[in-house]
């Protein structure tokens, strides 16, 4: 097992904008803070969602689109460095009117109906992505 112990430097409040994609806006606030090491959590709603499922025997995400609007139960993630950039790992469950709940990795595509995120920006040792040949996925090491 891996460990890295880090401070929390800052933390920070957004909005979020309106049908903005809900991954590259939470990655636009970090880079633009220049934080490259975080997490946070994200509440709201949206109009439609892009989510992943990873099947582990094949080592490959298989997407599906919610096409209808739906509250985020809730999101968390990430965010790290791979191949030099800044990364947003990030899982969303969402609520829908008939009180059913979907979710998984969040891709791309998901448009924002109104969200806030939290974020705690971490200092420390430089933490980076790289591909593990067990899972199949870019994981953390040092």
């Amino acid at each position: 097992m891996n460990r890295w112990f880090y401070k929390p430097d800052k933390m920070f409040l957004a909005r979020l904008p309106h049908d903005g994609d809900l991954l590259l806006s939470i990655k636009n606030v970090f880079k633009e803070s220049g934080i490259q090491m975080g997490f946070f959590t994200a509440i709201g709603a949206v109009k439609t969602a892009h989510v992943a499922f990873y099947d582990q025997a094949a080592k490959t995400y298989t997407d599906f689109i919610i096409d209808e609007p739906a509250e985020i139960l809730s999101c968390v993630g990430n965010v790290s460095e791979v191949d030099g950039g800044i990364s947003v790992h990030a899982h969303i469950t969402l609520g829908l009117k008939d009180g059913t709940a979907k979710g998984g990795h969040l891709l791309e595509g998901t448009v924002i109906f109104a969200s806030e995120l939290f974020g705690v920006a971490l200092e420390g040792q430089r933490l980076e992505r790289h591909f593990d040949e067990i899972t199949g996925l870019k994981l953390w090491s040092s």
